[in-house]
This record gives C-alpha cells, sequence and structure tokens, in this order.
C-alpha cells in the first residue's frame, strides 16, 4: 500500500506536547480495535476515496512552515507502509520535527527511523496487558514485536510516551497493574477513556457507557507505582 492521507489537520496544539503541529492522518491499519471509532482508517471498503499523496503532504506543510513546526504522523498506522522513511526524510529537510503514532507492531521499521534520525517523539499505543492483547486489537499477533517496539522506543534517547484508550469490557485495574508491571520504569505512560462514537469498528462499542471518573482515577492510581509520570488525558 502505498503511503497517501486521508486528511491533514493544519493546525494542533495537542498532538505534539510544546509544539505547533500539522497532523497527517494515514489510511490503513493492521489492528481492529472494537472501541476504534476511525474505521474509515482502518476498514478498506470505507477507506475515503479522495486523499493527499505523500508529494502533495510534503508541498502543502512547506508552504506553512514559517507558522507550523511540527508534523504528527498518525493513522490507521502509519508504520505499515515501506514509503514511511522517505516521507520523514523529506519533512525534516524542510525543518519540521516529527512525532510518530504507532501500535508497535513493526520494530524493524522504527529501529530504521531512528537509526536515520528521522524521530523526535514516539508515542506507541499499549492495547491491554499482554496476555489479552489480542482482545483489545482485535487480531491475533505475536507480541514480541510488541515488546521489542517497547525496548526500542525505551532505549532511544528520545522524548517518547505510553498510551492505552481504556474501554469497559476490555479493560479493568487489573489490566493496567500489568501493564504497569511490563513497563515499569519508563518515563511517561498515559491513560485515555474511550469516547462511545456511531462509527466503532464494533457497533457494540457505540453506544456503550464509558468508564466515569472514579474508575479512571483508580486506574491512574494503579498505574502511578510503575511510572515516572501517569497521566489522565480526556481528549484525543
Amino acid at each position: 500500500m502505498s503511503l497517501d492521507f486521508a486528511y491533514i489537520e493544519k493546525t494542533s496544539l495537542l498532538d505534539f506536547p510544546g509544539e505547533i503541529a500539522s497532523t497527517l492522518f494515514t489510511v490503513g491499519c493492521n489492528f481492529r480495535c472494537p472501541f476504534c471509532y476511525n474505521r474509515s482508517l482502518v476498514l478498506p471498503e470505507e477507506f475515503p476515496p479522495q486523499r493527499v499523496s505523500a508529494e502533495q503532504a510534503v508541498s502543502e506543510l512547506s508552504k506553512r512552515k514559517n507558522f507550523v513546526g511540527a508534523a504528527v504522523i498518525t493513522g490507521g498506522e502509519p508504520t505499515i507502509h515501506p514509503d514511511l522513511p522517505w516521507f520523514l526524510s523529506s519533512l525534516k529537510n524542510e525543518g519540521f520535527k516529527v512525532k510518530l503514532d504507532t501500535n508497535g507492531t513493526n520494530p524493524e521499521m522504527l529501529k530504521e527511523l531512528y537509526s536515520k534520525e528521522l524521530l523526535d517523539y514516539v508515542a506507541m499505543d499499549i492495547k491491554s496487558s499482554l496476555e489479552h492483547y489480542d482482545e483489545a486489537a482485535g487480531v491475533s499477533l505475536d507480541v514480541s514485536d510488541i515488546k521489542e517496539s517497547t525496548r526500542i522506543i525505551r532505549s532511544s534517547g528520545l522524548p517518547y510516551e505510553f498510551r492505552t484508550t481504556v474501554a469497559p469490557g476490555i479493560h479493568n485495574l487489573d489490566r493496567i497493574e500489568a501493564i504497569g508491571k511490563w513497563l515499569e520504569g519508563a518515563e511517561y505512560y498515559v491513560l485515555q477513556p474511550f469516547a462511545p462514537q456511531p462509527s466503532t469498528i464494533d457497533k457494540a462499542f457505540a453506544t456503550k457507557k464509558p468508564f466515569d471518573g472514579k474508575a479512571l482515577n483508580a486506574m491512574v492510581s494503579a498505574a502511578k507505582p510503575y511510572f515516572k509520570k501517569v497521566e489522565l488525558r480526556e481528549y484525543y
């Protein structure tokens, strides 16, 4: 699948800590998380017909580099696209800082991107505890790639975050604690509450009641002993 984008959010103050960024949404994903609301970026039959090519994206961002200093590449899953290193190199040549959002299924590409100094910040989604990863990801997978990606990110020396979108029926205190034990000592862990949307991959989640504040705060407390910083982030 060639690298192109469903759309570009021209200005974001939230997606890249400390930076004014443009956010680019890749098309295609190798997960089927039941609570995901970006079905038009995940399901091939629902991909938007009009998309922005990688070349167009570089051109568009280059026109805005006096106002925007960074680019966030999200999805979908960006690392399923072999052209990603070329694209990030093009952004770097234009002077942009780069943040990558990833599910961690392609550690070899992560190694390449770090070795070529194409990344400034990485946010990796931690779908659940290792024992329950398949349930949260919606696919059967070998978690060794997930574990290797967390190792690469933690040893990079660059800023990063691990983050979990917590959804009823998928996550609970025990699973958050298990994530903490797995990633103990990591710099930064973010919990994001699932928000029901009509477009969720599994329609059952479209009307599922999200965790309340008490439950979310309990999850934060369960995670805090294991990470240097834990945040409850109530926006996506």
